[in-house]
């Protein structure tokens, strides 16, 4: 039953492996008995290994384990493996063993994963979203004085975008975005917050370390902007930017924040002249 088992079964005594069925050794990746005399230090992920060796050592102390584990297998082809497994002990001879009985969930670790990421980013920029940034922005606000300075927001929104649409098409509209998202992120630092919020409203979240970096990414973020965008039929149109800028460096909340941002970027705009996109 146990060599026929459609779960992985694994046995292993002092941190080597002394039985593997089928099913285990198909999730290692190795043939026939080749698992057995295999480290745990060979099979298991070095990120894996301290967890999965803290709960054999509790179970040989006598001490039972709470729910299952989740670790990971590095197959010796390089391959990966995400398992979750419960244990117990066994006797080996006139020894104690670890009794693993797991089910390989890649595939629902990987689904997992994906759904986390579309609940936090944009699908068209793959950018953090609205809810992402404001949990982002409210980490950095609480280090202000304690590793930072002060906080940068930059809000912006494109001038005339809608114009791009009803000339070019949705699709070339798409690609703006996706090229404004790879502009922002070029221009900023790698710790910094790139997010889109809705339609052609994108925001940038940085911690200012020196005096002056909050105008040298302003500069950068408007200067980037402000190029033009080139379509597929090789014309290339000027839609620029309206950017609001807000320095804080005292205690406020995230909404409040991106609230007052908002409202700067706002201010810009009105103070710009109309703008439609210009073919060249």
């Amino acid at each position: 039953m146990i060599r026929k088992a459609p779960l992985a079964v694994l046995v292993h005594v002092d941190g080597t492996v002394v039985y593997a069925n089928p099913s285990a050794e198909d999730f290692l990746g190795v043939g026939p008995g080749d698992a057995e005399g295999l480290l745990l230090t060979d099979v298991v992920h070095p990120d894996s290994i301290g967890y999965v060796q803290r709960r054999a050592d509790q179970l040989l102390s006598g001490r039972a384990l709470a729910g299952s584990a989740e670790w990971t297998v590095v197959r010796p082809d390089g391959g990966l493996v995400r398992v979750e497994s419960v244990e117990s002990t066994v006797p080996v001879g006139d020894r104690v063993g670890v009794y693993v009985l797991a089910c390989d969930v890649t595939e629902r670790t990987r689904r997992e994963a994906h759904l986390a990421h579309l609940a936090t980013h944009d699908g068209l920029t793959g950018l953090p979203n609205r809810l992402l940034l404001l949990d982002r922005l409210g980490q950095a606000l609480t280090r202000i004085g304690r590793g930072c300075t002060g906080v940068l927001v930059l809000f912006a929104d494109l001038d005339g975008f809608k114009a791009v649409n009803d000339a070019h098409g949705h699709a070339a509209g798409d690609e703006v975005l996706r090229e404004v998202g790879r502009r922002l992120v070029g221009a900023v630092r790698a710790g910094d917050t790139v997010a889109r919020l809705a339609g052609d409203e994108f925001v940038v979240c940085a911690e200012i370390d020196e005096p002056g970096a909050d105008n040298v990414l302003r500069h950068r973020v408007c200067e980037v902007l402000s190029l033009p965008y080139r379509m597929d039929d090789g014309a290339l149109v000027d839609v620029g930017a309206s950017v609001g800028a807000l320095l804080l460096d005292g205690a406020t909340d995230a909404d409040t924040a991106l609230a007052e941002a908002d409202r700067l970027m706002y201010e810009a705009k009105r103070a710009r002249p109309a703008v439609t996109p210009r073919l060249r």
